[in-house]
């Protein structure tokens, strides 16, 4: 059954059951009220790694409550990073989640050797709620906050990673957008020769249970009366349900510009690795950190 909105996510991960989230540099206090609603409403699990003198004064402060939860203690950022990340790559825990460290540092140890959890290429897919016309739809984004600037091979793993996300939420056979500046093929726009190579490697099977195609201007993917004033025939044009970036900037932007301008709630979850991992911005609301939780269990067997 397809999930259409954020409520249905929240609510499906919910009826899943528990998995267990290992949190690194906990000591933050959005992390802290998103990592206890999601306990509460029995979606998760935390181990709480980070200062823990600071993760008891922030729960103390603003009243959450920690009492039941594991908490370990780390002198560094780094050192919660790589313990939180041992946790999960041992078995100890399902999901690996960033708290108050950059993401630079988060994954240098959690795809490192002490982590152990590189499997593939890694790729942030992004959900946000699309409500336009009355409906609600969840659409997926990727790659707008790992890879800077991929080529081909790269593209097609950020794909199926995308293709592994949507068909958790229920999206059968996902219809993917390969975006450019413009919908037409144009020597100068190397994301329009990109799409051409990649509906072509998609169609003969390098990426199965989805559609591919493009490329396609934003509005032309997303909207129907868009794509047929510009003429354009596809079975994914104004219907997206996957929108594939040229590179992380026009990700990053245009992800930013649903947030502080559609005021759109955007959660994330990264895959490739050999588990989950949750890299939402230290800026997110604990709202938007608490779905990506939800997310991320969905991902978990």
């Amino acid at each position: 059954m397809r999930i259409n909105s954020m409520d249905a996510l929240l609510k499906t991960a919910e009826s899943r059951g528990r998995k267990r989230v290992a949190v690194a540099a906990a000591d933050d206090r959005v992390t802290l009220v998103a990592a206890s609603e999601a306990a509460l409403r029995g979606i998760s699990d935390p181990v709480l790694v980070g200062n823990r003198e600071w993760i008891t004064v922030i729960s103390d402060k603003f009243r959450i409550p920690l009492e039941s939860f594991d908490i370990i203690n780390a002198k560094d950022t780094m050192e919660a990073s790589v313990i939180a990340s041992d946790i999960v790559s041992s078995g100890g825990a399902d999901i690996l989640m960033k708290g108050n460290v950059p993401t630079s540092k988060f994954l240098q140890a959690a795809l490192g050797p002490a982590g152990g959890l590189k499997k593939g290429l890694l790729s942030d897919v992004e959900v946000y709620e699309d409500d336009r016309g009355g409906a609600s739809r969840l659409v997926l984004v990727s790659d707008g906050g790992i890879a800077i600037a991929p080529g081909i091979r790269q593209k097609l793993e950020i794909i199926r990673n995308a293709v592994v996300v949507a068909h958790r939420l229920g999206i059968s056979r996902p219809k993917v957008a390969l975006l450019s500046g413009s919908e037409k093929v144009h020597p100068d726009f190397q994301s329009t020769i990109d799409a051409v190579a990649l509906v072509k490697m998609c169609h003969d099977g390098a990426v199965e249970g989805c559609v591919v195609d493009g490329p396609f201007a934003l509005d032309n993917a997303v909207d129907v009366e868009a794509a047929r004033a510009k003429g354009i025939e596809s079975p994914v044009a104004g219907s997206a349900d996957i929108l594939i970036v040229p590179n992380l900037e026009a990700g990053n932007i245009f992800c930013k510009g649903l947030q502080f301008y559609g005021n759109k709630m955007l959660i994330h979850v990264a895959m490739g690795a050999k588990n989950p991992i949750l890299i939402d911005s230290r800026t997110a609301s604990d709202r938007e950190k608490l779905h990506s939780i939800a997310l991320a269990t969905l991902m978990c067997p």
